[in-house]
């Protein structure tokens, strides 16, 4: 009696460890070529992708809310912009040569946001590398973003 091939028993596949590399390579979508909604999709994909990174447990949940932290980070500049412009506009008066003339400390707080959006978008390129290089070398990601969410204890 001869056994087939898938009778006999083999070493179990091994199953890489998850350690929540693709929410921090997700970051690269901010350079998608269309100003503002790159950071974002970026912001939003890092969000989602990064929490469900929990269930995976260990280094995968704790490398997915730091990532998601970022994203609600990076998401924090959209709305800042979005008060700023609103208050800048009922604060403004009428051009004469057609158009809004904002109060000239509005005129600073808006540029000092969209200043941000600069920064910002530079800081994206630096975590997304920085986080994806050392979750695939198995560390935590610890880079300062503001600490929306608990990291599950370890």
């Amino acid at each position: 009696m001869s056994t087939a091939p898938s009778d006999v028993p083999g070493p179990a596949p091994v199953v890489p460890e998850k350690r929540g590399t693709v929410a921090w390579a997700l970051g690269f979508l901010a350079y998608i070529p269309v100003p503002f909604l790159g950071l974002l999709v970026a912001g939003i994909v890092q969000l989602i992708v990064g929490l469900a990174q929990r269930q995976h447990g260990g280094l995968a949940a704790v490398n997915g809310v730091r990532a998601a932290n970022w994203g609600l980070t990076q998401l924090c500049w959209p709305v800042l912009l979005a008060v700023s412009m609103t208050i800048a506009y009922l604060t403004g008066a009428p051009s004469p040569t057609g158009g809004m003339m904002f109060h000239p400390v509005m005129e600073v707080v808006v540029f000092s946001v969209l200043g941000l959006y600069l920064v910002i978008g530079v800081l994206q390129l630096i975590y997304a590398i920085v986080g994806t290089v050392k979750c695939s070398q198995g560390k935590q990601v610890r880079l300062p973003v503001i600490p929306f969410l608990r990291a599950p204890r370890s």
